[in-house]
């Protein structure tokens, strides 16, 4: 898929209104991209479908019939769509954009979750899929990738684009359609056989991914779709309390009936699950779900401010430290893209589909901010430094530039990232609104990775009271 082209085809679709800004994911023939709305002043996600790239002709329709019925759907756990358009060849659907991490994201930081978050994420999108079978909708596809987290911990399922909308006039030819897709280790065993499925199909599904929540992995896996299919269809996962002693009787029950391959063996109803989720666990019924790394943060920075009291640190030091974790935790977003090598597949695709990353020069890391800036990714190859935005490139020789981030006062602290070519007087502002917690994260990678001498000096950050944060050379005699 020619991301670039599909960019231009989709700005040219949607006009002056939105500015299409960088790709959040793709698939085989659609992609969904970050979009600025200037009318309302809001960051959406576009999905959009490459038509040149569709398996069948008749899946435009299909794309356009599903998402009308799917914008049906108001829930408080599914993502809002807004619009859904069409110009020429480029269908898409406008929806909110939730700049959470998705469970896929969450699992693959943490593996494992604690027990009342996984109860708490798997009732959630229990509700959301009663819901949707209520207006006769089967999402087909529940997994960890479409159920999405917001900053708050409020949970949401997202990519119904394979959802069936059960009308007899068409039912006949959505099946034979929704026979080939799913994601095996996610399919129920009568998804994974062709039969009809309906809102039991979800169940079961929902079940693999509460399963993987406490667990840290699918029950269900193997080195084909085949293989992993024929699992799906046969074995029994392992019980869950000889993996997870901590998991109450209750809920190993609720689990266990979720996963039961006959489906009228199942609950019958998502909102069946929902309720045995709750008077399993009670807690399950909070919607605010702790991120793992938020929680653990946040314990440590007040184990260390009491341990900072006790040794009686000045009032000032206690409270300079508290509004620095107050300015992390609660102002700042986590980045969307903080990685080391070796790059996500999807993320290393993209970056050699626009050229930022070529043949022969490894890329070792990559940052894209969470906040106002998020359009924008710095990426660090063995080679280069390359700046990439939604409209153009900005490449330099990693020996030739140094990185600074700068502190500076307009309406409030506001955080720079600059770089430098050495023996040059111009610099390029590659971020001019980091919040606080990217300056953080960011600072120690532009020491390890964008210098400007090798072997021959150290990087080290110097402070003034006064005037910017400079990220300098400490020389060698």
């Amino acid at each position: 898929m020619d991301i670039e082209a599909l960019q231009r085809r989709l700005q040219e679709a949607l006009g002056q209104e939105f500015t299409v800004g960088a790709p959040l994911g793709q698939g085989g023939f659609a992609a969904v991209f970050r979009a600025r709305d200037h009318s309302l002043n809001r960051d959406v996600a576009v999905k959009v479908l490459d038509v040149e790239l569709a398996p069948s002709a008749g899946l435009a329709e299909r794309f356009i019939r599903e998402a009308q019925t799917i914008a049906r759907l108001e829930h408080p756990h599914i993502v809002p769509i807004y619009k859904v358009g069409r110009r020429e060849e480029v269908l898409y659907i406008i929806m909110r954009c939730i700049d959470g991490p998705s469970l896929r994201q969450l699992l693959g930081t943490h593996q494992r979750l604690s027990v009342g978050d996984a109860a708490r994420i798997a009732r959630q999108v229990a509700d959301a899929l009663a819901y949707a079978h209520s207006h006769d909708i089967v999402h087909r596809d529940v997994k960890p990738d479409n159920i999405l987290l917001q900053s708050t911990g409020h949970v949401l399922v997202t990519d119904f684009g394979i959802a069936k909308a059960a009308q007899a006039a068409t039912a006949a030819q959505l099946t034979t359609e929704g026979m080939i897709i799913g994601t095996p280790q996610f399919m129920s065993p009568e998804q994974a056989s062709g039969d009809t499925v309906d809102g039991r199909s979800d169940i079961y599904s929902l079940g693999i991914v509460l399963y993987q929540m406490l667990t840290g992995s699918p029950p269900f896996d193997g080195n084909s779709s085949a293989s992993i299919l024929a699992k799906q269809l046969t074995q029994t996962p392992d019980p869950i309390r000889r993996i997870r002693p901590d998991v109450g009787d209750e809920l190993a029950f609720v689990l266990d009936r979720m996963l039961e391959k006959d489906p009228a063996r199942r609950f019958q109803t998502a909102a069946e699950v929902s309720r045995a989720l709750i008077d399993a666990l009670p807690t399950a019924a909070r919607n605010r779900v702790r991120i793992p790394l938020r929680r653990r943060l946040k314990s440590m920075m007040f184990k260390s401010l009491v341990g900072l009291a006790v040794a009686g640190c000045l009032a000032f030091v206690a409270f300079v430290a508290g509004a620095a974790v107050v300015a992390y935790t609660v102002f700042s977003r986590a980045p969307r893209v903080a990685a080391h090598a070796p790059l996500p597949d999807s993320l290393e695709r993209i970056l050699r589909n626009r050229r930022a990353l070529l043949t022969g020069d490894p890329a070792l890391y990559a940052y894209q901010p969470g906040g106002q800036e998020d359009s924008t990714l710095l990426l660090v190859t063995r080679r280069r430094v390359v700046v990439v935005n939604p409209h153009q490139l900005r490449s330099y020789p990693r020996d030739s530039v140094r990185g600074g981030v700068k502190l500076e006062l307009r309406g409030g602290v506001v955080f720079l990232l600059v770089l430098q070519r050495l023996g040059a007087t111009a610099r390029d502002t590659v971020y001019r609104r980091l919040s606080f917690r990217d300056a953080v994260e960011l600072t120690p990678q532009l020491e390890r990775f964008v210098s400007d001498g090798g072997e021959d000096g150290d990087l080290r950050v110097r402070v003034r009271e006064t005037g910017p944060v400079r990220i300098e050379r400490n020389r060698r005699p």
